[in-house]
């Protein structure tokens, strides 16, 4: 079954949001009136309500990491109060990787993380966790990381094509990002 348009990839992956400060407030690219959070959260949504429930993890992460559990028949702004909820800081886009090495999740396919590109790069550059990553578990894993604003700014490496960088929210961007996961793009 799929999500409306949206094709399930049926492989394993971690949904990264983003929860820092930056995410309150900061306008989504593309839909005036709303915030990156909420464009996050939403889509967010679409990937885990389109794929089975056992094949998706979501974490929310600023400097730490903490899991989130939401179901499909849970409603946006029921979500949304539940990310309010985690204490924010900055920004670390390399923790989803960072978290699922060492939480033992060593069969992730792709890694998708939501920010409003505001990234404060920790001790390890987003790019440079995943290869980590790669090298240790899945060579084949990819990256894809939603900006939920643009600031020109790039957290994935343009020359690795197993990374795919997106800005803004449009309808069409949960399938591209599908099919970017199941290796049709």
């Amino acid at each position: 079954a799929s999500f409306g348009a949206v094709q399930p990839t049926n492989k394993n992956i971690v949904i990264g949001l983003d929860v820092s400060g930056s995410m309150y407030g900061t306008p989504l690219a593309g839909v005036p009136g709303l915030d990156a959070r909420v464009g996050a959260v939403a889509m967010a949504m679409v990937t885990a309500n389109t794929e089975p429930s056992a094949k998706v993890t979501v974490m929310a992460f600023s400097t730490q990491p903490v899991i989130v559990n939401f179901s499909p028949r849970q409603r946006l702004d029921d979500v949304i109060k539940e990310t309010d909820r985690i204490p924010f800081g900055g920004t670390d886009c390399a923790l989803p990787m960072i978290w699922a090495e060492n939480t033992g999740l060593h069969d992730v396919d792709a890694f998708i993380i939501y920010t409003d590109s505001e990234t404060w790069a920790g001790h390890i550059h987003p790019f440079q966790a995943l290869n980590d990553y790669r090298r240790r578990h899945v060579p084949t894993a990819k990256l894809v990381v939603v900006g939920m604003a643009s600031n020109g700014f790039s957290i994935a490496d343009p020359n690795d094509a197993g990374m795919l960088d997106v800005v803004g929210f449009d309808t069409a961007t949960p399938e591209i990002i599908s099919a970017f996961v199941r290796g049709e793009v």
